[in-house]
Order: C-alpha cells, then structure tokens, then sequence
C-alpha cells in the first residue's frame, strides 16, 4: 500500500461536503469542529476516513500533493 488517504483522488474532508454527506450532523455538532479534526470521506469506498489510513486503492491527487 502507498500513500495516505490525505493525499489521495478519492479522499474528500471539505467540512461542508462532509456535512452534506451526513445529513443532521450539524445537529449533534458540526463537520467544522476540532472532534472531526482531518477526517474525510472516501469516495471510492464510501467511509469515513483518518487522513493518516492507506489503502490498495490510493490514486494521488491532481493537486500534486
């Protein structure tokens, strides 16, 4: 495995995509809170992911990061 969730194609952690993504989040809390600090989804597998995770399926980014 290569490469970490953070810096993968598949790995979205924009708080407001995430809060769409959990409909009634921001009734318990918020996506732009400290608790949820980097975590994002995984697009291609549909989790909830720490940015530090790797996995088979990791693509870089087009950001280049």
């Amino acid at each position: 495995m290569t490469g970490r969730c953070s810096d993968c194609r598949y790995f979205e952690n924009d708080p407001a995509y995430v809060e769409a993504a959990f409909p009634g989040m921001a009734s318990l809390s918020s996506a732009y809170s400290s608790v949820r600090a980097d975590g994002g989804l995984c697009l291609r597998a549909s989790l909830f992911v720490a940015p530090w995770k790797r996995c088979g399926d990791f693509e870089k980014n087009s950001e280049g990061e």
